[in-house]
């Protein structure tokens, strides 16, 4: 069976580098200050079937947002079967850790004790003074320069060698990032829909740093959810950790197939909105537009909101709006069914004479406009990509066709092949010439046919 390990240990020790060396990856934010981690970050490690939990640092700070961050730290080791508890080679042993030392032991789970920063031999003396703690198993590490971690690796290894599927990437798997500016509800609605408290929430704007995975249970597909950083105006992000934040939500968004945009219905589709959600396009993910906090407007305030974001997504109806309230619940359970149909959209298998009648039809009904003395010829489609589908067409003149009449075609197809919330691309494929290049080789009986139409014309 597989084991979950805790990586545990008060801030700035080097937590979050550990996760990423651990299990191969850039998921968790690493700085050079304390207490960037703030929510459980799950991932697995490279050579075993073991899950890691990255948490945020234990300290004696006494405020609400340090408290809430201790209690995702504690429902980790709670959920743990495994502790690494890490500590400083270059500021030695602190009170804090002993005091993180005797609430480990009370949980009577294996400890491992991870002295990291030894990067020289004067680091490495610090050692001794770590016995204290009374652990048996410890290792000393470098996570600056990735020395000793190949023996903690091997520790996974032995400890939980078995296959694990908790967060591993499959056809049957569904990963949907959900993206918006800050203080939009992404986490609300996270742990609404996990049915637990799984990431931190707060009136404060930029709570959420790291992009956090959660697994949901679904009938027929897993879902994984993918909670973002808040992004807001390039102009107005300054500080390196948000700049960080804004990559890590960008990079969600291209590892996801499906992007739940949501926004504030207060303010809704304000311009950084319809930048998200261009870039998500762009990206070629299917979109679902959730405005947010319904459940403060009337019925006449909620029609008004309709109305206006029909009006400001002119140049993309097909994309699903989906009013909700994550606070209350309302409307959240079928968010994630217009989410799966987004996705099944994006992935369908079209067949090539079926996409060919309806290009008839589209011309029949339509034909691509005159471009000087020459109309454009359509003369055949196929498939040409998934997710978002791609459709080539093949021809001539095809560098002439208008872009209203690409449009138009676009729109034609997404009615007929009922394409709901994803983006589609049509390709155009300029059919080769077979003869371009080659000399036309006359035989004897046509050279002699061209000698006497010469003399005619001159006389």
């Amino acid at each position: 069976m597989s084991s979950i390990v805790a990586i545990v240990g008060r801030p700035n020790v080097g937590k979050s580098s550990i996760f990423n060396l651990l299990t191969g990856s850039r998921t968790a934010l690493v700085a050079n200050f304390s207490g960037l981690t703030r929510d459980r970050q799950y991932g697995k490690a490279k050579r075993s079937s073991a899950i890691l939990i990255d948490t945020g640092g234990i300290s004696s700070d006494r405020s609400n947002f340090a408290k809430e961050v201790l209690s995702q730290t504690e429902s980790a080791i709670k959920e743990a079967d495994i502790l690494f508890f890490i500590v400083d080679a270059k500021e030695g042993l602190l009170g804090l850790d002993r005091e993180i030392s005797i609430k480990l032991r009370k949980t009577n789970k294996p400890i491992y004790l991870i002295v990291n920063k030894a990067d020289n031999q004067t680091d490495r003396d610090f050692n001794p003074e770590f016995n204290e703690l009374g652990l048996n198993n410890i290792f000393l590490v470098s996570a600056a320069h990735n020395s000793g971690l190949g023996e903690i690796s091997d520790l996974l290894s032995d400890l939980s060698p078995t296959e694990n599927l908790f967060l591993k990437e499959n056809s049957n798997e569904l990963r949907v990032s959900l993206i918006g500016r800050p203080n939009v509800g992404k986490s609300t609605l996270i742990n609404k829909l996990s049915g637990q408290k799984r990431v931190l929430v707060s009136a404060e704007s930029g709570t959420t740093r790291d992009s956090i995975e959660v697994p949901l249970k679904s009938k027929d597909k897993g879902i994984i959810l993918i909670d973002t950083a808040g992004i807001r105006k390039k102009s107005s992000v300054t500080k390196k950790a948000e700049k960080f934040s804004v990559m890590q939500s960008l990079e969600a968004v291209k590892r996801s197939q499906v992007v739940i945009l949501l926004i504030d219905s207060e303010e809704p589709l304000v311009d950084q909105d319809l930048h998200l959600l261009g870039l998500s396009l762009a990206l070629g993910r299917p979109v679902v537009i959730a405005p947010n906090k319904v459940d403060l407007l009337n019925k006449n305030q909620k029609d008004v909101l309709k109305v206006l974001i029909k009006r400001k997504l002119n140049f993309a109806e097909f994309i699903s709006v989906h009013l909700i309230s994550a606070k209350n619940g309302s409307g959240v359970k079928s968010l994630l069914k217009l989410a799966k149909e987004a996705y099944i959209s994006s992935t369908k298998e079209l067949e090539t004479s079926f996409l060919n009648k309806i290009l008839s039809k589209a011309i029949q009904h339509q034909p691509p406009p005159m471009v000087g003395r020459f109309r454009p010829k359509l003369r055949y489609i196929h498939q040409g990509g998934k997710n978002p589908p791609i459709l080539v067409i093949h021809g001539n003149n095809l560098n002439k066709v208008k872009t209203s009449y690409k449009k138009y075609l676009e729109n034609f197809f997404r009615d007929k092949l009922k394409l709901s919330s994803t983006p589609l691309v049509i390709e155009f494929l300029e059919s080769d010439n077979p003869f371009k290049g080659k000399k036309n080789k006359l035989t004897k009986k046509q050279k002699m046919k061209r000698s006497r139409v010469v003399r005619r014309s001159k006389k």
